[in-house]
């Protein structure tokens, strides 16, 4: 058996980061995960202009489009298109970036073990993880491991985060589709009580998907399915189809105790706004490796942990979680006022692009609202 001084399970954006940050401070660390690397992810890959800079090496290499401009439409009709005048969110797809964040934690001297899935964890002042002829202990474990996160229900936490459904397909789209949809995404609306599906540009084909409560799952092909119909691709190949849960934190809900946290998607740290996480898995990563660091320089505790989630990003998904209700319940409830208002007035897309790129923040944004938090919370009686 093989001591660490920290065990990181799961190899996507908030792993690596956590994996990379520690091991870059001197640490010995594993980087676990089940699958072999590079291996798809399903997500749409949109990742907006502010996660780059968190990152202290270029992605340039995976970057298979930017995108300046939004075309939404509602209910199939209704389009209209509004330009950022710059980038405010790049297209990846999720085996190239993920194999990219992984070499960095390798580069950094994490040891990275593919192809395990653990299958019990043991507690014993440190923390032992163990899988199919494999076991290692390490004074602290990071669970990473996505938003089923097993790994996490074994220790214990993670438990009453909510989450949300969607579906996903790469489709292998003609020439014409492929230039056609360069440098914009297209947003749909619509859909009740509320989601949205999406079309991603790709450098070879287009990503599609729905977002949608999960009493709506099993709707979410059929969903898709029309989408990409409506939009002259109804032949096109699909090359990859998967489903997927996107979690969202919005309480005290336990993600560290003990010599254990949950980090990224197993902690439910996803915008449900736009119900992207990868920004935010990042930044976990890095407030996950400060914390393993500075207890075991200590207390050899992780409690501040989640304090600092709580300090850090819990403010700015609450913020998107009073932007959403507002966003989803005036298009529900005022549908013909609400397009004509996105039509004609350009603060609510000022105000996206600007949280995307990084020069603002949700929070911010919402503060500009005074009466945002009492709307919503009408909204959330009714």
């Amino acid at each position: 058996m093989t001591r660490f001084d920290a065990v990181v399970v799961g190899a996507g954006p908030a792993g690596s980061t956590a994996a990379r940050e520690l091991a870059a401070a001197g640490a010995r660390v594993l980087l676990v995960d089940r699958a072999e690397f590079p291996r798809y992810k399903a997500c749409g890959g949109g990742i907006p202009l502010r996660t780059e800079r968190l990152l202290p090496f270029p992605i340039d290499s995976v970057i298979e489009d930017s995108v300046s401009r939004l075309q939404v439409s509602y209910d199939g009709g209704s389009r209209f298109v509004r330009d950022s005048g710059a980038p405010f969110a790049h297209m990846v797809m999720r085996d190239r970036f993920d194999a990219l964040l992984l070499e960095q934690a390798r580069t950094a001297g994490a040891e990275f073990r593919p192809g395990t899935a653990i299958r019990s964890l043991e507690r014993n002042g440190r923390v032992t993880v163990r899988g199919e002829d494999f076991e290692a202990t390490g004074d602290f474990l990071v669970c990473a491991d996505g938003a089923h996160s097993p790994v996490g229900r074994m220790a214990g936490l993670g438990a009453g985060i909510a989450e949300c459904a969607a579906w996903e397909v790469e489709v292998r789209a003609p020439a014409r589709a492929l230039r056609a949809y360069r440098s914009r995404a297209l947003i749909e609306l619509g859909f009740r009580p509320w989601g949205y599906a999406w079309l991603f540009p790709k450098a070879e084909g287009l990503s599609f998907g729905v977002v949608v409560p999960p009493d709506q799952a099993p709707r979410m092909k059929d969903y898709v399915r029309g989408f990409v119909a409506s939009l002259g691709l109804g032949d096109a190949p699909v090359d990859i189809a998967r489903g997927h849960k996107i979690r969202f934190r919005r309480g005290s809900e336990p993600i560290a105790a003990g010599n254990i946290l949950l980090a990224g998607d197993a902690a439910g740290l996803a915008d449900e706004f736009t119900e992207e996480g990868i920004y935010y898995a990042i930044e976990s990563g890095r407030i996950a490796a400060r914390n393993v660091l500075r207890a075991a320089a200590a207390s050899g505790d992780l409690a501040r942990y989640q304090a600092d989630i709580d300090r850090e990003i819990m403010p700015e998904l609450r913020a998107a979680r009073l932007v959403a209700f507002m966003f989803y319940g005036m298009l529900r409830r005022a549908p013909r006022p609400w397009l004509f208002a996105a039509r004609r007035f350009p603060l609510l897309w000022d105000a996206f692009f600007a949280v995307q790129k990084g020069e603002s923040t949700y929070a911010r944004e919402a503060a500009r609202v005074p009466v945002l938090p009492g709307l919503a919370a009408r909204m959330l009686r009714d």
